[in-house]
C-alpha cells in the first residue's frame, strides 16, 4: 500500500515542484515590467486630471508614513492609493494628484484626483471598475458628468461635492465617485495643504 502511495504520489509532488518553479521563474521576469505598466497607468490618470504637470513625485509611503496616516483618516472610509505633487517642467510644484478608491456597486472604483494649489480640483477620471455595463458605466460614458468635478473649491468640503447630480441608473456608481473626490478633497485641506509647496501661498 505504501508503495502504491508513493508511486502515485511521487510524481504529483514533483509535479507541484514544477509548476512553482515555472511560476516563481515567470513572476522574477515579469515582476519589473508589472510595475512599469501600473506607473505607467498612475501617470496616465494623473496627466489626464492634471494637464499642467509633468511629471509626478509620490510621497513615500514608509517614509511618509504619518501623511498617509492623516490622509486615511481624512477620507474617511475611501481607500487612499496614491499622493503625488504635481510637477511642471521647471520643477515646480503646480499640485497634488490624488489615487482613491472609493466603493461604488460593483467594488473599488479607481479613480484618479487632481487639485492645484489654489484648492480647486482640476479634474477627476476613472483608472478602472467593476460597475454594471451600461448602468454603473454611466460614470465614464455619460461625457458631460465628470467634468463636472473641475473647478469645484476643495475649502467648501463636500458641500460642493454634493451638489453635482448622481446619475439616474448609476446612483450608486455615480455617489461612488462624488465620495472619491469629497475625500480627495478633504485629504488636500486636512493635510496636503499645509506640507512645503502644498498650500497655494
Amino acid at each position: 500500500m505504501l508503495r502504491l502511495y508513493m508511486r502515485l504520489g511521487i510524481p504529483v509532488l514533483v509535479v507541484c515542484i514544477v509548476a512553482a518553479a515555472g511560476l516563481g521563474v515567470t513572476y522574477a521576469m515579469t515582476k519589473d515590467k508589472i510595475a512599469a505598466q501600473d506607473r505607467e497607468a498612475k501617470a496616465k490618470s494623473l496627466r489626464i486630471v492634471l494637464g499642467r504637470a509633468k511629471s509626478f513625485v509620490e510621497l513615500d509611503a514608509k517614509k511618509d508614513a504619518v501623511v498617509y496616516e492623516k490622509a486615511t483618516a481624512a477620507a474617511v472610509d475611501v481607500r487612499v492609493d496614491g499622493l503625488f505633487r504635481a510637477l511642471d517642467g521647471t520643477g515646480a510644484q503646480v499640485g497634488w494628484g490624488l489615487l482613491v478608491a472609493p466603493r461604488g456597486y460593483g467594488g473599488p472604483i479607481s479613480m484618479a484626483v487632481g487639485v492645484d494649489r489654489n484648492g480647486k480640483v482640476t479634474g477627476a477620471t476613472i483608472a478602472s471598475m467593476n460597475e454594471t455595463p451600461g448602468l454603473g458605466t454611466k460614470v465614464i460614458t455619460q461625457k458631460d458628468w465628470l467634468p463636472r468635478f473641475s473647478g469645484l473649491d476643495t475649502s467648501a468640503g463636500t458641500e460642493s461635492v454634493r451638489k453635482i447630480d448622481t446619475i439616474m441608473g448609476a446612483t450608486k456608481s455615480s455617489r461612488g465617485v462624488r465620495k472619491g473626490v469629497g475625500a480627495a478633497a478633504a485629504i488636500y485641506t486636512d493635510v496636503l495643504k499645509s506640507l512645503e509647496g502644498g498650500s497655494g501661498q
